[in-house]
């Protein structure tokens, strides 16, 4: 903990005291013999929760597997229907403007063609082109068709005749036209339109029952933990895997149904326990915007025996382990009397550094902030000294009835006066004495201080843009008239002759946006049309110290007191700057509302400003 962070109530060490020794710590064997004990009973306690948490962990992991799988699945299926869709909608294409009579009469060319649409798409397996009377007319696979075969019981066909559905997903079990033998399918169907919009038949396109098979044997594994479906949205089972000697496979589990009927897009169905084969844990997705739904499901028994097989193994590597750490925890309580003496030494001696490190930190910072306020103080006084003792030479060597020029010695020896107020304050902020905030108007506070003939005969205009309306603030007037006589001073030396300083008042409400504070505040803008500020010069103009003044006619802190001056008031300022357009710093000041010390319509002291010293903002 640096000085800084202490609390008042927490004293630094004194300088010179030594900080005392850390107590050595003995409770190292107790510690080490409690864990020697623990090494033993520990296992026994916790075997069975570790076994716990380690089936429980296994349980979680299976389903994540699962639901990884299962959008895989998703994402596959997703395409194969997209797939199949695009290739009914180009064979509609074909026969968009063709009768069924031109069908028939291009039924070589149609076969050709659409068989040339499916040529590399394993997944399909057939496609074929149905009328409005239920008669196969045209087909990828066969040539020429059997149009005597009536198609019209299909489910598909009458769901486009007697509704207007526009596509149908539908399972049947066909003869394969490769092997000859009966296979699973399921066929996406798309609703065929004739030209003036009446019902036209289907269009036809089968997914390949193998091409499933195989796709999910290799995204299992082709494991026997696992089982694979296509369900439609009515429970009908589209695809199975593995492949089921039935004519129709077992319909989904009631609790997987219940959630398909309720539409849920995905999740996780557990039933039945591990220790009996029908429990079971099932993930299902929605396929899409398809009424279709994958699901993958796995035994609980083989989430068992696979969570029994690993942990055997942490079995036989967890009691080597544990004797192991017997005879570390007996080697560690020799060491550990050997070594509390000398980490008790250690400790001592990092304490001691870090209260001398923090003594001489705290001594450094009070002598350069000592050194800071002596130094300006002093050479200030010197300064005003001078000036206070010619001004009175010159006053007594005056006619009584020279009233101008009496006037402008009387504002000078003012200005003296506020000088030496503030040479007090800067000692005063060496014993860190507090400002006097009181509740004023701006307006009056810049009529007061720089309505002056401090421009050195009048070699700059100067314009005052005052809101008539302006909010009061609570500040310190005397470090306000400081700050505002070192942007003016600052202004004339950055300006040439013929040049303008402008200062503006204006009521400014921000948004607290950008790093800007919230709330009404009272904006005080000082510009002038002098040389401006470069960008590296604009980032350190408010770094105390830094000037781009010659050697001897700047300190670097006239920038760096409107700086500290608007912070710590609560305001902010910035500068807005670019070489060759002059420079304008902006202060902002929160209002006041309520009641304050005084009105600031009158202020006892003014403050001067060291103008050989004030930092020019515009100087590159």
């Amino acid at each position: 903990m640096t000085d800084s962070e202490r609390s008042d109530d927490m004293p630094a060490p004194s300088r010179g005291e030594p900080a005392a020794p850390t107590k050595t710590v003995f409770g190292a064997v107790g510690t080490l013999r409690l864990l020697l004990v623990g090494t033993i009973l520990l296992p026994l306690l916790l075997g069975p929760v570790a076994a716990y948490f380690s089936y429980r962990d296994s349980y979680q992991r299976a389903g994540t597997s699962l639901e990884e799988a299962v959008a895989v699945a998703e994402q596959n299926t997703t395409k194969v229907l997209d797939t199949h869709l695009l290739v009914a909608a180009r064979i509609g294409d074909l026969i968009a403007n063709l009768t069924d009579d031109q069908i028939a009469a291009s039924e070589q060319m149609l076969h050709d063609r659409m068989g040339q649409q499916i040529a590399n798409l394993p997944q399909i397996a057939a496609a074929w082109v149905i009328d409005a009377d239920g008669h196969e007319v045209a087909s990828a696979r066969v040539f020429p068709v059997n149009r005597v075969l009536d198609q019209s019981a299909r489910e598909d066909f009458r769901a486009f005749r007697d509704s207007n559905a526009q596509t149908f997903i539908w399972a049947l079990r066909a003869r394969s036209l490769d092997g000859g033998g009966y296979q699973a399918y399921f066929t996406v169907s798309q609703r065929r339109t004739t030209p003036d919009g009446r019902f036209g038949g289907a269009i036809v396109v089968a997914v390949s029952g193998s091409y499933f098979a195989s796709f999910y044997s290799s995204l299992l594994g082709a494991s026997t933990q696992y089982t694979a479906s296509v369900i439609r949205e009515d429970g009908s089972v589209l695809a199975h895997y593995p492949a089921t000697s039935d004519a129709s496979p077992a319909p989904p589990d009631p609790l997987l149904a219940s959630a398909i009927a309720a539409k849920k897009p995905d999740g996780i169905i557990k039933s039945g326990s591990p220790f009996d084969d029908e429990g079971k844990i099932v993930a299902f997705k929605r396929v899409a915007n398809y009424p279709v739904y994958v699901t993958i499901e796995r035994s609980q028994t083989s989430i068992l025996r696979e969570w029994l097989w690993s942990i055997s193994g942490y079995v036989f590597v967890g009691v080597p382990a544990a004797i192991a750490l017997v005879v570390l925890s007996m080697l560690a309580l020799r060491r550990t009397r050997r070594e509390q003496t000398a980490l008790a030494q250690a400790r001592d001696a990092i304490a001691l550094r870090a209260a001398a490190e923090a003594q001489l930190q705290h001594a450094q910072r009070l002598e350069a902030v000592g050194l800071l306020t002596a130094g300006i103080a002093h050479d200030f006084n010197n300064l005003l000294t001078v000036i206070a003792c010619n001004l009175e030479f010159v006053q007594s060597t005056l006619e009584p009835m020279d009233t101008r020029r009496q006037r402008f010695l009387i504002a000078a020896s003012k200005a003296c006066d506020r000088g030496t107020a503030l040479t007090k304050r800067l000692l005063g902020f060496a014993r860190r004495e507090p400002v006097d905030p009181r509740t004023i108007n701006v307006n009056e506070v810049i009529t007061n201080t720089l309505e002056l003939p401090w421009q050195s005969g009048d070699r700059i205009a100067h314009e005052f843009r005052l809101a008539a309306d302006l909010w009061p603030v609570c500040v310190d007037p005397e470090q306000l008239a400081t700050a505002l006589l070192n942007l003016a001073v600052n202004a004339r030396d950055a300006t040439e002759p013929g040049g303008k300083l402008t200062v503006e008042t204006v009521n400014c409400p921000l948004g607290g946006k950008d790093g800007w504070p919230a709330g009404e505040h009272v904006g005080i803008f000082v510009s002038d049309t002098g040389r401006g500020m470069s960008k590296e010069v604009r980032d350190k103009a408010f770094d105390p110290f830094f000037t781009t003044k010659e050697p001897g006619k700047g300190t670097g802190l006239g920038l760096a007191q409107v700086h500290g001056f608007t912070t710590r008031s609560g305001g902010l300022c910035a500068i807005d700057s670019q070489p060759g357009h002059g420079t304008t710093v902006r202060l902002y000041l929160p209002r006041h509302i309520g009641e304050g010390r005084g009105n600031g319509s009158a202020m006892s002291n003014g403050n001067g400003a060291d103008r050989n010293d004030a930092d020019s903002p515009a100087l590159a």
